[in-house]
């Protein structure tokens, strides 16, 4: 029996959902494959859980401009270099119990959707022996230096576009496999649109605009609805704040004043029933959300993207014509 160790992390959920998604697809695989879903956060020290999870949600709601700053930095050669020195002890250390459960469970390969395991892969394959093979899926579009390593066995990615820009950073092209970004099945699936309508109350008479934020629930959601009061057709909105309880609360308050119905849901597992049921969505271009999208044949119109690895998502979803990208609040209308 082949045993899978999956790590991802939950400083952004798309990470864990692709890791769900590569989970649900090896137990498919029947029982020669044993496969774990870890969450390497859960191994986190206190200091560790704040940088990737408090600071990381503080960056997006306040600071989007210094997380670019730093993205751009990190990702230059002479930072990068530098950070390699002393980056995978800092995360082991960082990660208490990580290394020895690796080394308990012996896997026979390791996969990755977070970048935290090209930080670690160097020193795993120097104190494990025997050691197993390492995966990583990139759950974004470009590739920023944090997810290469010439330690890890082979790289999966979402689109051929970003093989040449892993080839000029130093990774060998055979070690790459152009796979498309991991969802779960349900993006998938066949729905019957016309019930599912009726199921959430929805208003057959009327367009559909799905408003997305991101599991964090960030992002300038109440301007957008405001803004869409000027649409010229007859809407209805779907708005999903995922775990942020205070953006929900506000939202509902503000649904009395807006000249269109809006269906308002916190953290939901009906992701795909809702896009399944709408005419467009307006979204962050986080890797997974937008892949998830692109599954369901559902256009886009892209607003308030995180700069740095969201910017990778817009180029390529413009560039093949899935999408528009709002410059303001109040370009969204008309594009709608």
């Amino acid at each position: 029996m082949k045993k899978i160790v999956i790590l991802y992390s939950t400083a952004g959920m798309g990470h864990k959902k692709a890791a769900i998604a590569l989970f649900r697809a090896f137990r498919k695989r029947g029982d020669n494959v044993s496969v774990s879903n870890i969450d390497t956060l859960d191994y986190a020290t206190k200091f560790y859980k704040f940088l990737y999870l408090d600071l990381y949600v503080f960056l997006m709601t306040r600071a989007r401009w210094l997380w670019g700053i730093l993205y751009y930095l990190s990702d230059t050669r002479i930072v990068d270099k530098f950070m390699r020195k002393f980056r995978g002890s800092f995360d082991l250390r960082s990660l208490r119990g990580l290394e020895a459960m690796l080394v308990k469970e012996r896997p026979d390969a390791i996969v990755a959707t977070h970048f935290i395991l090209p930080g670690i892969a160097g020193v795993i394959k120097r104190r494990m022996g025997t050691a197993p093979r390492l995966y990583v899926g990139i759950t974004d579009y470009g590739p920023h230096a944090f997810w290469l390593s010439e330690d890890i066995d082979r790289f999966f990615i979402g689109a051929g576009s970003m093989t040449a820009g892993l080839v000029k950073r130093g990774i060998r092209e055979e070690k790459i496999t152009v796979t498309g970004i991991p969802a779960v099945e349900e993006f998938s699936n066949e729905f019957d649109a016309e019930a599912l309508r009726g199921t959430y109350g929805l208003d057959p008479g009327r367009k559909t605009v799905f408003v997305l934020s991101g599991g964090f629930g960030v992002g300038p959601m109440e301007s957008i609805l405001l803004s869409l009061r000027s649409c010229r057709v007859d809407i209805q909105v779907i708005t999903v704040c995922g775990h942020n309880k205070r953006a929900y609360d506000r939202i509902d308050a503000l649904r009395p004043g807006l000249n269109y119905p809006v269906k308002l849901f916190g953290f939901t597992d009906k992701i795909a029933e809702l896009m399944a049921v709408s005419d467009l969505m307006i979204t962050k271009a986080g890797g997974i959300s937008v892949t998830e999208a692109l599954d369901m044949c559902l256009p886009m119109i892209l607003f308030a993207s995180v700069p740095g690895q969201e910017t990778w998502n817009e180029r390529l979803l413009l560039g093949a014509g899935a999408a528009e990208k709002a410059g303001s609040v109040d370009e969204i209308p008309g594009l709608v």
